[in-house]
């Protein structure tokens, strides 16, 4: 009989402790939303540039390059190779080229119609010879020479960051630019601008 006793109150105290146990994490756990905040949102505790930025940021852009006479206006596909994301502000990053990869994600999902991509000269002629044995020629019948089939880009897409930082807040100035590459010709510039506390809540 004692045995019997302390075999079911060693069980009973068992089942209490899992109880409280279990009732400890559901009053820790938190919802979906907490564990993955929108990308659309600002973070408390976070500073500068957030992902809000960077989806504004890209939304706008991507969306008033698709104006420009260059490409509206084109009767072809316009080519553009993605260039380089300068970090001219005062905070080095571990990842700029977000913001470029970013536009181009946009542009490739809802202009394939009026913009193709293509990857620099040497990473396209790299992936030919890694996965085709080699860089590819076809005959070109007017000339009678064997040419790359590699698209070549008409235009370069790049980008520049700045910043002012001051004791409460910092201004940030990023600017995007598509360069014509056979002229030089600067075909489209916009800014988009923001002023961010330095500190979180």
């Amino acid at each position: 009989m004692i045995g019997k006793k302390i075999s079911v109150s060693a069980r009973r105290a068992g089942l209490g402790l899992l109880v409280a146990g279990g009732l400890a994490l559901a009053g820790c756990s938190h919802g979906y939303n907490y564990y993955r905040p929108s990308v659309s949102s600002f973070q408390p505790g976070d500073v500068g540039l957030q992902s809000r930025d960077l989806v504004d940021m890209t939304n706008k852009l991507a969306a008033d390059l698709l104006t420009i006479p260059a490409i509206a206006n084109n009767p072809n596909k316009v080519i553009i190779v993605m260039g380089s994301l300068h970090n001219e502000t005062s905070t080095p990053w571990a990842n700029d080229q977000i913001y470029l990869a970013r536009m181009r994600a946009l542009l490739n999902q809802y202009a394939r119609d009026r913009i193709a991509f293509v990857l620099p000269l040497g990473q396209a002629t790299a992936m030919q010879q890694k996965y085709l044995g080699g860089t590819q020629k076809t005959l070109n019948t007017q000339t009678g020479t064997w040419q790359s089939p590699t698209l070549l880009p008409q235009y370069v897409l790049n980008g520049t960051f700045y910043d002012l930082p001051n004791a409460a807040t910092t201004y940030y100035l990023c600017t995007f630019k598509l360069v014509d590459i056979h002229t030089g010709e600067l075909v489209w510039e916009r800014k988009y601008e923001v002023r961010t506390l330095n500190f979180g809540d």
